[in-house]
């Protein structure tokens, strides 16, 4: 049995080693929500979440005041005496914060609930896996992502995937359609046939330039589009869906798992892109993989740009936990991030093979004077207090 007896909420900005960019934003560093959670033995667990609010509506300033405001406060003294209790703990913990509890924070919950989840399970000497259900997969396969690029930086990238034995691709596209092509006939060439290509135009197009697009990448091999569509789309992702032969993804279109059943159930895609953060955390994330799976739907496991690796071990978790996602991606680590949180390396091996984390909890050790760094403390949380 132990007790929440401390929580403290932090935001960090960690800077990258290059610019990334994508059809809705263009990123050289970012802004995260931390929560560092602490029992009444002495046992911390760390969280992390990262609000896009072109994804989801959230910012940092409202993830932040959701955290300090309520859903901390819902959690700070809980109780929990099992490790089959700790999922159900803290929801029923937020469900009873009333509709603020539930509200549009995705990252925000989703940093309180790794937190949570790896706090207790390093205290029962448990594998977060434990609360997602199967049997978690010893090795997962990670994918390369390449983002905005010129055709030398491009040339370069796919080279060094060619070279790593990394079999699936995913580019993003958006910038212009003639400039797509070229550079999908530079990947196509350089990675060779074998390699399973997939675009993400990241909401750039309407439903007839989609399908229009589309139809002039086919040449090049591609199997798959993630969001052609804005986001609320709906008409428009199932027109998509229905004209064109290539799997649709969707991503920015799904967050939660009431959408996910509205997607599903109209057929407006082929295949989910789970992110962990956008999704509110691993509970909600693992629900949305089993609407994909009632339905019939592909789905692979998505990361946030910019996360640390405490979010890529939680996204390396649900993979593992999954039977068979069609992609992975993420634990970009110190590939992207000039300095990461972890002691731990995420970053996959030859051919984009990684181990799933067995240790309690998240599996990883988070690298405290390093998070001290780059963190500021913006509240923090005692059972007898409403937090500073």
């Amino acid at each position: 049995m132990s007790t929440v007896a401390r929580v403290d909420v932090l935001t960090a900005d960690l800077p990258f080693r290059f610019s990334f960019g994508h059809a809705l934003a263009s990123h050289s560093s970012t802004t995260n929500v931390y929560v560092r959670l602490v029992l009444d033995d002495g046992t911390v667990g760390h969280g992390e979440g990262v609000p896009r609010e072109f994804v989801t509506g959230e910012t940092v300033a409202t993830a932040v005041d959701a955290l300090s405001r309520v859903l901390v406060p819902a959690i700070t003294g809980l109780e929990v005496t099992r490790p089959e209790d700790v999922p159900g703990a803290f929801e029923a913990a937020l469900d009873r914060a009333g509709p603020d509890g539930q509200g549009p924070t995705p990252g925000a919950r989703c940093a309180l609930e790794l937190a949570f989840l790896d706090a207790y399970g390093r205290h029962f000497g448990r594998s977060v896996s434990t609360w997602l259900g199967g049997h978690p997969a010893p090795v997962v396969q990670y994918d390369a992502v390449i983002p905005f690029a010129g055709p030398r930086k491009l040339a370069a990238v796919a080279l060094a995937i060619r070279l790593a034995g990394i079999p699936r691709v995913k580019f993003k596209v958006g910038d212009g359609l003639e400039r797509d092509l070229r550079s999908l006939a530079v990947l196509r060439r350089i990675l060779g046939p074998a390699v399973q290509l997939r675009v993400d135009a990241n909401a750039a197009w309407s439903a007839e330039e989609a399908i229009t697009a589309i139809t002039r990448m086919r040449r090049y091999g591609v199997r798959a589009v993630e969001q052609p569509v804005p986001a609320d789309d709906l008409d428009g992702l199932r027109q998509v869906t229905a004209a064109v032969p290539e799997a649709i993804i969707v991503d920015e279109s799904l967050r939660t798992v009431d959408e996910a059943d509205v997607l599903a159930r109209t057929r407006a895609c082929d295949s989910f892109n789970i992110r962990v953060s956008k999704c509110g955390g691993l509970l909600n994330a693992r629900r949305i993989a089993e609407v994909a799976i009632a339905h019939g739907l592909a789905y692979g496991v998505g990361a946030q740009v910019g996360e640390s690796a405490i979010l890529s071990a939680a996204g390396r978790h649900l993979a593992a936990s999954l039977p068979a996602p069609s992609h992975l991606e993420g634990s970009a680590g110190r590939l992207l991030l000039r300095e990461d949180l972890s002691l731990d390396n995420v970053i996959p091996g030859r051919r984009g093979r990684a181990q799933t984390f067995t240790g309690p909890g998240l599996g990883i050790e988070v690298h405290e004077p390093r998070l001290r760094e780059y963190a500021r403390v913006v509240s923090t949380h005692h059972p007898a207090g409403n937090g500073r």
